[in-house]
């Protein structure tokens, strides 16, 4: 039997940050547009750029997982 190419830990990690970093992106995001509508520009405008942080983390995490998912499918089946 062969080994994987890339551990499954990997494949399972790059999963839960693409499926929970969305999540967080947009309670992030509300809690910007709630300070900001309360007055704290300042707090709001911290939250968006830490958002734009999260969105080009989430880009990257979705490219690697790709990149995984492409990397372990080059191995063929497995053997019996």
């Amino acid at each position: 039997m062969n080994r994987p190419m890339i551990p499954d830990r990997i494949v399972l990690l790059l999963i839960v940050v693409a499926v929970l970093l969305p999540i967080t992106l947009c309670v992030v995001l509300g809690v910007a547009a709630l300070l900001t509508q309360m007055g704290d520009a300042a707090g709001g405008a911290v939250l968006h750029r830490i958002a734009l942080a999260g969105g080009i983390l989430w880009v990257i995490d979705l490219i690697c997982l790709v990149l995984t998912l492409a990397i372990g499918s080059l191995r063929g089946p497995d053997e019996e």
